[in-house]
Formats: C-alpha cells, sequence, structure tokens
C-alpha cells in the first residue's frame, strides 16, 4: 500500500508539471484569435456571415477561457483543484477548441478557392505548430491535433481544389505520424520530467543530510565543550576562553568540601544530583554572556570573570559561596546535607600581564588556603601561598 501511495504522488507531481508546462504557454491562444480574423475577413460574404461570426465566437470563447485559466491556475484557484481536476479541464479545452479548428476550417475548404485554401490550411497548421507544446500531456496533444488534421483532410475531400485527395491523404497521413511523434516526444519530455523530480529529491535530501550534518558538527561542537554531567563548560572550553580574555580579570577555582565524604555517606547517584545543584548555582551567581563556568573533574570548578576590578570579583566569588550554602534549605530533599565550597581567587589588573597558568596557580593556592582556613570562605591567590594542605 505505502508503494502504491507513493507511486501515486508521484504520477501527481509529474502531472502537475506537465500542467505547469501547459498552462503556462497558454497566453499563445491570442495567436488564434489572429487568424480566426484573418479567415473570416479572407471568407467574408453575406451568405457565411452567420457562420463566420458563430465561429469566431466560439474561438474567442476558447481563447479568452485558456488565458483566464492560466490566471486561475498560477492563483491556485479554484482551491480544490489538484493536478487531476486541471488535467480534464485542459483536455476538454483541447478537444473543443480542435474541434473548433477543424470542423470551421473543413466547413470553409468544402468552398474555397485556392488562394483561400492555401490561408486556411496555413492557419490550421500554424495552429498545430503552436500547440506543439501541449505534447508533453500526450491525451490532450492528440485532442487538438487529430481534429484538426482528419477533419481538414474530410474537407478537402469535399472540396473542388486540384489535387485534393493527394492533399487530403497527405493531411490524414499527418495526423497519424502526428500520433507517433507525439508519442516519442511525450516519451522523452515524460523521462525528463521525471529526471527532474529525481534530481529535485535528490537536492532536498541532499539538503536535508547536509542540514544534518551541520546540527550534527553543532552538536559534537557542544558536546566537545561541555561537560555531560552538569552541562557546563569543560577544562577545553575554559582554557579557550581564558586565552581569549584580554586586560583586568579574575580566575575563581571552586571546590567542594567533604565531597568525598558526601559521595559514601550517600552514594554516587546523590552526589551526582549534588554536582548538578553546585553547577546551578555557580551558573545563577555569575553575569551570563559575560562569565564562563566550566567543571575542572571531580568536585572543582572554575569561573573565568571578564574585564572585573578586585572589589567585583570578590563580590561574586562571595555570591557564590552564599548561595552553594544555601542548598540545602532551598532544595530540601534534593540535597542531603549542608554544602559548602572553598573558593581560591586570583586576579589581574588591567596593567599586568600574568598569565593564565599564573593566574591558574594562584587561585590553586587560594583554595588550600581556605581549606586550611577552616573552608566555606574565599581566599584571594597569592604566589607564596602554602599548597600543603589536603
Amino acid at each position: 500500500m505505502a508503494d502504491a501511495r507513493v507511486g501515486n504522488e508521484e504520477q501527481d507531481t509529474i502531472l502537475k508539471m506537465r500542467m505547469d508546462a501547459m498552462l503556462n504557454s497558454s497566453p499563445a491562444s491570442f495567436l488564434s484569435l489572429v487568424g480566426a480574423l484573418f479567415a473570416v475577413y479572407v471568407y467574408w460574404s453575406p451568405s457565411t456571415a452567420i457562420p463566420l461570426v458563430a465561429w469566431q465566437l466560439v474561438i474567442t470563447a476558447v481563447a479568452i477561457t485558456n488565458l483566464v485559466s492560466t490566471v486561475l491556475y498560477a492563483r491556485k484557484l479554484p482551491a480544490r483543484w489538484g493536478a487531476r481536476s486541471w488535467a480534464r479541464f485542459v483536455c476538454v479545452m483541447h478537444l473543443i477548441s480542435g474541434l473548433a479548428w477543424g470542423i470551421g476550417g473543413a466547413w470553409m475548404l468544402t468552398f474555397a478557392n485556392e488562394n483561400q485554401a492555401v490561408l486556411t490550411l496555413s492557419i490550421g497548421m500554424a495552429a498545430v505548430t503552436v500547440s506543439i507544446p501541449s505534447v508533453v500531456y500526450l491525451k490532450a496533444y492528440n485532442l487538438f491535433q487529430l481534429p484538426i488534421f482528419w477533419i481538414y483532410a474530410l474537407g478537402l475531400a469535399l472540396s473542388t481544389l486540384q489535387f485534393k485527395w493527394l492533399i487530403a491523404t497527405g493531411f490524414f497521413l499527418m495526423g497519424a505520424f502526428a500520433i507517433i511523434i507525439g508519442r516519442g516526444l511525450g516519451d522523452q519530455l515524460s523521462n525528463a520530467l521525471q529526471l527532474s523530480l529525481e534530481n529535485k529529491r535528490l537536492a532536498e535530501r541532499l539538503k536535508e543530510r547536509g542540514a544534518e550534518l551541520e546540527a550534527a558538527n553543532r552538536q559534537l561542537e557542544i558536546e566537545s565543550h561541555t561537560d555531560p554531567l552538569t552541562g557546563v563548560a569543560n577544562r577545553r572550553r575554559l582554557m579557550s576562553f581564558a586565552r581569549a580574555v584580554r586586560g583586568r580579570c579574575a580566575i575563581l577555582v571552586i571546590d567542594i568540601d567533604h565531597f568525598k565524604s558526601y559521595n559514601d555517606s550517600f552514594g554516587h547517584v546523590e552526589g551526582d544530583i549534588c554536582l548538578v545543584a553546585v553547577a546551578g548555582a555557580l551558573e545563577r551567581s555569575i553575569r551570563p554572556g559575560v562569565d564562563l563556568l566550566a567543571r575542572l573533574g571531580g568536585e572543582e570548578f572554575a569561573v573565568v570573570l571578564d574585564d572585573v576590578s578586585a572589589e567585583e570579583a570578590e563580590a561574586i566569588a562571595e555570591r557564590i559561596r552564599v548561595n552553594v550554602e544555601a542548598l540545602k534549605s532551598a532544595r530540601r530533599g534534593r540535597i542531603k546535607r549542608e554544602v559548602t565550597v572553598s573558593i581560591g581567587l586570583a586576579i589581574r589588573g588591567a596593567d599586568e600581564n600574568g598569565s593564565l597558568a599564573a593566574l591558574m596557580e594562584q587561585a590553586d593556592a587560594a583554595v588550600y588556603r581556605a581549606k586550611s582556613d577552616g573552608r566555606n570562605r574565599v581566599c584571594v591567590g597569592d604566589l607564596s601561598a602554602n599548597r600543603n594542605v589536603a
């Protein structure tokens, strides 16, 4: 069933492409008005006036209908009409047009002189030539071409023209060969439409695949710079960000106090929940879009503060400490006991050229000093800090 549905959808798509080609060529119907006026002028007489006017009205009505249908098709009106509805309409209009030209021309040929016959045959052949784009939809093509060729052949056979049987035979054969030639051209055009449809689908698939690959690459890029547990930046992203920072800045190294005992007491699952909660508290404490929070590993985090004074950096560090300390009361049931952090802070002034490594070293030393001094505090880094506290 699925294959049949896909097949029907493909046929409808190709049919729509055929209708696009045919209805976009409908403005050529204007030429039929000119040809009909020429014929009326050449054949006009009191005895032929009424049939000629009636024939001219039919040709005009068909031409106007074709022109209006082009506008309606472009605007997708009527809204309920699909490709199949338009295909039926096109077939009906081609048949009416072919019969109008065939019957009118054949009638004129029955009493035409040689000069009038030349004009009639020329107009008929011009109509056939102009309608060649309809070969893209063979059914409509035959409904227009055959009435002209074969009814013209009948009119020639009934005429008084010299060599009428020879000319009539030629028109009859042209009608037969028009079917053969139309089938060949139609098959080629159908193949071209099929290839065009397949190329379009291939281009769409390639576009989709490209979008998927681009999204996958973006995701890989994000994952390569993101800590999988907490969702904050990892060490690689921290180093990249810190190297790009110029001028005054600060680095905070944050270590969760007694985290090993937390894990031992409540298990690693609860320990992970605690890590995520602490990361959230840290993110809420820094300036979004300006500073960067990263997890260095285990229970250790780092923050890079861009373009801050010493006072601002110390205020942010203190805010971090307070927000982490408040987690137990803010998240009852999720945090099993009070959690605190020791924070080491290293600051680089606007006129200083301290390297990232030097700042990290100062911040590390400050963390050890904070732990040595009793934990749950902020210490400002110093190159001479003691690092022998576990």
